[in-house]
C-alpha cells in the first residue's frame, strides 16, 4: 500500500538521525506534559490483557502502560524502524513491529486496548480508526492522544512558542523539519473533529474528550459495543 502525504511526513519528521534524541527531546519540547499526558493514557488502559501501542516509537507510551499494567501484554507498532531498535535497545518487554497504523497486520479482535499517541494528525484518519476497531475486542477501549490547536491569548503564546523552537532549529539541525513544519500541521489538523464524528457515527460507547494543558492536547477514549 503507497504511503500518503502524512504517512511521509512523519517519516521526513523522524529519522534515523534524531531518535536517539527522541526521548530527551518530546521531554523538554513540551515541558514535561508530555509525560503527564502519558500517564494519563495509561492509566485508561490500567485493566487491559493485550494492548496495541500504534506510533509507540522509543517506547515511551509503552513503558508507561506496563508500570501501571503489570499483567499486561503490549504489542508496540511503528513506521520507522530505527526508532523500534531504540525501543528494543531499552530491553523493553515488548513486541515490535515494523508497519503501518492504517493496515494493521493482525486478525480481527485480538486486542483489548489500542492506543495511538502523537499518530492521529499523520494517518487518514477513517481507514486508522477501521483498522484499530477491527483489530479491536469488543467492550475494548480505544484511547487516540495528539496535539491540538489552542484558541485564544493561548493561542498568541502557542505561536510565539514555536517561533521560538524555530530559531533552536539552527542549533538541532536534526529535528529543523519538525520545528520548521508542526505548527503548520497542527493547524491544518481536523484530527480531533473528524475523530469524534466518526467515532459517535459508528456508535461507540462512552466517547470522550478531554483537552490538556491549555487546550494545546487532547485525549479521546471510546468503548466498542
Amino acid at each position: 500500500m503507497p504511503l500518503h502525504k502524512g504517512n511521509l511526513r512523519a517519516l521526513k519528521f523522524f529519522t534515523a538521525e534524531n531518535a536517539d534524541s527522541y526521548d530527551r527531546l518530546v521531554y523538554a519540547a513540551t515541558f514535561g506534559q508530555d509525560k503527564v499526558w502519558k500517564k494519563q493514557i495509561a492509566y485508561n488502559l490500567k485493566n487491559s490483557k493485550i494492548i496495541l501501542d500504534l506510533g509507540c516509537g522509543t517506547g515511551i507510551l509503552s513503558t508507561a502502560i506496563q508500570k501501571v499494567n503489570n499483567f499486561g501484554v503490549v504489542y508496540g507498532l511503528d513506521l520507522n524502524f530505527k526508532y523500534l531498535q531504540v525501543a528494543l535497545a531499552k530491553k523493553i518487554d515488548l513486541s515490535l513491529l515494523n508497519s503501518n497504523a492504517e493496515v494493521l497486520p493482525f486478525k480481527d479482535e485480538v486486542f483489548d486496548s489500542v492506543v495511538a499517541s502523537y499518530v492521529p494528525k499523520y494517518t487518514h484518519i477513517n481507514k486508522m480508526l477501521n483498522e484499530c476497531l477491527r483489530v479491536l475486542k469488543q467492550n475494548g477501549t480505544l484511547v487516540l492522544h495528539d496535539f491540538t490547536y489552542p484558541a485564544g491569548l493561548i493561542r498568541v503564546i502557542w505561536k510565539s512558542y514555536f517561533l521560538l523552537l524555530k530559531l533552536v532549529s539552527n542549533i538541532i539541525p536534526s529535528w529543523k523539519d519538525v520545528f520548521m513544519e508542526l505548527d503548520y500541521l497542527i493547524e491544518e489538523s481536523k484530527w480531533l473533529i473528524e475523530c469524534m464524528n466518526i467515532l459517535n457515527a459508528k456508535s461507540m460507547r462512552f466517547v470522550t474528550c478531554t483537552h490538556y494543558t491549555l487546550g494545546t492536547a487532547a485525549i479521546v477514549v471510546a468503548q466498542k459495543k
